[in-house]
């Protein structure tokens, strides 16, 4: 769903500026309205303003201090009221605001973020609901603290290994895009005398290099309009299921993308059974969490097949969603009444697998594109100079 940024002022006189998520602005609309609020204005947002590394470290370090604050005994709105003062961020000072505006109203903490899933996702108001109806709120935000530096760190690990690579891949266009667009039109000034008699591999480059030139702007517009209608397509339902489903199925990736999401599905899972919430409902928050379609997809049918009975691991065997190994484990966990901790130790597995398996493939990578961008690089000097070689040994 869409979200929105809007104005509005309360019943009491004060205004509040925040973002939502909703199906459309008339739902939203009706909601504040419903809820005694002013529409002053309304807008639709590409991205919600909590999207990014940066924030979802600042929002770990909220969870960490608003823990702290629990433990040492201060009432939950007061630590709320003292993170809004020490709160950088506009928006998220502004959606504080709203919380604790929403809990004197009378409305339970995670009701009130409830409201905002721009900040306070599913799976986090889900968590700290358990831990409000079980009277262990710190414990459970200590869980999920670790849950969260985990993911960070896991996707930390992911970049981390791919930057050199995709570094390597813009350099060698750089270089290739250098020759083409500069140093070869100069050569090819140099033999435009004898273009009949340059050697094959010297004419075919020539050739392309001037294709090149001549067309680049059309191919430069070309490529862009392909890259935004890629980029807006995929923003889309159906753009985004095709290419969550492509991922699943290109070779290379294809384990490697298995694994992380096995790996997220397991551990959000164990998180939020650890925090009390039952499974199915479990099943229902994860699968809001995961950033896949096509395996939210599959975690949904797992979760029809537990409401009418089945048990979690003949789910997952009969959707296919993981692998036997997978499905043994989550077995002996139920069989053992300790399914978190097994789901955990799934989990645990699965990011060492992630973590090797990205090791091996950034040290096949490193040197394949090497070796590519050497031996381009010398089929490019060879068709350069070739005519010269060709025409010394006709001097001689």
């Amino acid at each position: 769903m869409p979200f929105f940024t809007y104005k509005a002022v309360r019943e009491d006189g004060t205004s509040v500026v925040d973002e939502a998520m909703a199906r459309d602005a008339a739902e939203l609309q009706q909601e504040l309205e419903g809820r005694g609020y002013l529409v002053l204005s309304l807008e639709k947002k590409r991205t919600p303003l909590q999207r990014g590394r940066g924030s979802t470290k600042n929002f770990l370090i909220f969870n960490q201090e608003f823990s702290t604050l629990i433990k040492a005994g201060l009432p939950i709105l007061q630590a709320i009221e003292l993170l809004h003062k020490r709160t950088e961020n506009p928006g998220f000072r502004s959606t504080l605001e709203s919380v604790i505006h929403d809990i004197k109203g009378g409305l339970a903490l995670s009701d009130a973020m409830a409201r905002h899933p721009a900040y306070f996702t599913p799976l986090y108001t889900s968590t700290v609901r358990a831990g409000e109806k079980s009277g262990a709120l710190v414990d459970v935000l200590k869980r999920f603290i670790t849950y969260q530096k985990r993911m960070i760190a896991v996707l930390s690990k992911l970049k981390m290994s791919l930057a050199y690579p995709i570094f390597l891949v813009v350099a060698l266009i750089a270089v290739l895009l250098l020759f083409f667009l500069y140093i070869i039109p100069n050569f090819t000034q140099m033999y435009s005398d004898q273009a009949g008699g340059l050697p094959f591999l010297t004419a075919m480059l020539v050739a392309f290099t001037s294709a090149l030139t001549r067309y680049a702007p059309f191919l430069f517009i070309g490529l862009l309009g392909a890259g935004t209608g890629i980029y807006v397509w995929q923003k889309t339902d159906k753009g985004r299921v095709t290419i969550d489903g492509l991922k699943l199925k290109i070779p290379l990736v294809r384990s490697l993308m298995l694994q992380y999401l096995l790996a997220q599905i397991t551990r959000t899972l164990a998180t939020v059974l650890r925090g009390g919430i039952p499974l199915v409902q479990a099943l229902d928050t994860t699968a809001g969490v995961i950033s896949n379609r096509v395996m939210a997809r599959q975690l949904s049918e797992v979760r029809a097949l537990v409401t009418e009975g089945v048990s979690l691991a003949d789910a997952f065997e009969r959707t296919k969603l993981a692998p036997d190994m997978t499905v043994r484990m989550i077995e002996v966990g139920e069989s053992s009444g300790d399914l978190p901790q097994m789901l955990e130790d799934v989990a645990d597995f699965y990011d060492q697998e992630v973590e090797n398996r990205l090791s091996v493939l950034t040290t096949m990578i490193e040197p394949v594109l090497m070796l590519t961008m050497g031996l381009v690089m010398a089929v490019i000097v060879v068709a350069l100079y070739l005519p010269i070689f060709e025409m010394g040994a006709r001097l001689k």
